[in-house]
C-alpha cells in the first residue's frame, strides 16, 4: 500500500499489532522514541505498555474478552436511545465513524500519530452522563476519554504520538493508564483500564465538576471549575486499529429531584439498588430508571487481584475434625515468642 504524506513522516508510522511480530517490534520502538519526553508513569506495567505497545489487560466489565467472545459482546449495552453520537464532520483524518455513529475506529491500516473525534451535542448547563466501551485491545502511547471546548484542533497531533486530551487549556482527559491530564499536567487518578472496560463520564455543569466511573464504579471528582463553559465529549487514540463505542449518552436537568437522588445514593449502601430499596410509584420509578439509573444503580463490588507472590498455607485439621491453630509467625505468635 502506498502511503500519502512526507517520506520522513511515513517512516514514523506504526503497524497494527495484528501484523507480523518483526514489524510489530520495529514499529513499537518507533512509537516509543517519539514519546520519550513524556512524564514517567507511576505504574511499571503502564509505562511498559506506552513505550513497547504492550496491550494492557485492565479490568473488563464482563468475562467475554477472556473467553474470546469480544466480537459478539453486548454486555452493558442496554440503552436504545442516545442523546448524542460521534460527529462525523468534527474528527481527525484517521478516525472512522461507523454507520450507527456510536462506534469509532482509529487508524484503520496503520498509525502515524494521534486521532480524535468529538461528540455532536454541546454540553452547557445540565447533568450529563455517558459511557464509552473499549471494544478493541488498549495499548500504545495513549488512548483517552474526556471533554473539550470547540476551540481544540483535532488534527494538531495527527503526526505526533501523544496524550492529546488535556495537553492544552481547552481539554480535560483521562488516559487508559489511569492518569488524568489538563494543561499538560498529569496526575495519577485511577488504575488502568483495557479492552472490555466501560468508562463512565459525569459532567455536572451546576457544580462545574467532571467525574469518571470505571465499570460503573465511581472514581470520584477529577476536575472542577468547569462552570460557564460549553464542552463536548471527546476520545483520542494513537493505537492502530483501536476502537471505542458510546453505549450510553443521556442528560438530566439540575433540580431538587436530582439532588435528592444524589443524597439517596450516598446514604444507601453502595451494593444496593436505590430503586429496589425504596418504595416508589411505578410511573415515577420508571422515570428515574430511564433517566438516572446510572446514579442509582448498585456499584459492583471490586475484588482486588490476589498477590501472586503470596500463597495461603492450608489449614491443618486434627483427628476430631477441628482446625488446628496456624503455627505461622503472626503478630500474636511473635509476641509469645518474645515473652519466652
Amino acid at each position: 500500500m502506498e502511503r500519502d504524506g512526507d517520506p520522513e513522516e511515513q517512516a514514523s508510522c506504526s503497524k497494527s499489532p495484528s501484523l507480523s511480530e518483526s514489524l510489530d517490534s520495529q514499529e513499537s520502538d518507533k512509537d516509543a522514541s517519539t514519546d520519550q519526553s513524556e512524564d514517567e508513569m507511576d505504574s511499571t506495567s503502564a509505562n511498559t505498555a506506552r513505550h513497547m505497545n504492550v496491550k494492557l489487560k485492565g479490568d473488563a466489565y464482563c468475562e467475554c474478552y477472556k473467553k474470546g467472545l469480544d466480537k459478539s459482546c453486548k454486555c452493558g449495552e442496554d440503552d436504545t436511545y442516545f442523546e448524542w453520537r460521534w460527529d462525523d464532520g468534527t474528527k481527525s483524518a484517521a478516525s472512522f465513524v461507523k454507520d450507527d455513529m456510536r462506534e469509532v475506529m482509529f487508524h484503520i491500516d496503520y498509525s502515524c500519530g494521534t486521532a480524535a473525534v468529538r461528540g455532536t451535542l454541546p454540553l452547557k448547563n445540565e447533568q450529563y452522563y455517558w459511557e464509552i466501551k473499549m471494544t478493541t485491545p488498549v495499548y500504545g502511547t495513549d488512548m483517552m476519554v474526556g471533554v473539550c471546548t470547540e476551540h481544540i484542533d483535532l488534527n494538531k497531533c495527527r503526526h505526533m504520538f501523544c496524550s492529546m486530551i488535556g495537553q492544552d487549556s481547552e481539554s480535560w482527559g483521562l488516559s487508559y493508564t489511569g492518569m488524568r491530564q489538563h494543561r499538560s499536567i498529569k496526575e495519577q487518578y485511577s488504575s488502568k483500564f483495557g479492552q472490555g472496560s466501560i468508562i463512565g463520564i459525569h459532567l455536572d455543569m451546576w457544580h462545574g465538576t467532571l467525574s469518571f466511573y470505571k465499570n460503573r464504579r465511581p472514581l470520584g471528582v477529577a476536575y472542577t471549575g468547569l462552570h460557564g463553559k460549553i464542552l463536548y465529549p471527546i476520545v483520542s487514540s494513537t493505537a492502530a486499529r483501536s476502537g471505542m463505542k458510546v453505549i450510553r449518552s443521556c442528560s438530566f436537568q439540575t433540580s431538587l429531584q436530582f439532588m435528592c437522588c444524589q443524597v439517596l445514593r450516598k446514604v444507601i449502601p453502595n451494593h444496593l439498588d436505590v430503586l429496589k430499596v425504596i418504595n416508589l410509584p411505578p410511573g415515577f420509578k420508571n422515570f428515574l430508571e430511564n433517566n438516572v439509573s446510572w446514579l442509582l444503580q448498585p456499584c459492583p463490588p471490586h475484588i482486588p487481584p490476589r498477590d501472586k507472590g503470596l500463597k495461603r498455607k492450608p489449614k491443618k485439621r486434627t483427628n476430631d475434625g477441628s482446625v488446628q491453630a496456624d503455627d505461622m509467625a503472626g503478630p500474636s505468635n511473635c509476641k509469645q515468642m518474645l515473652l519466652k
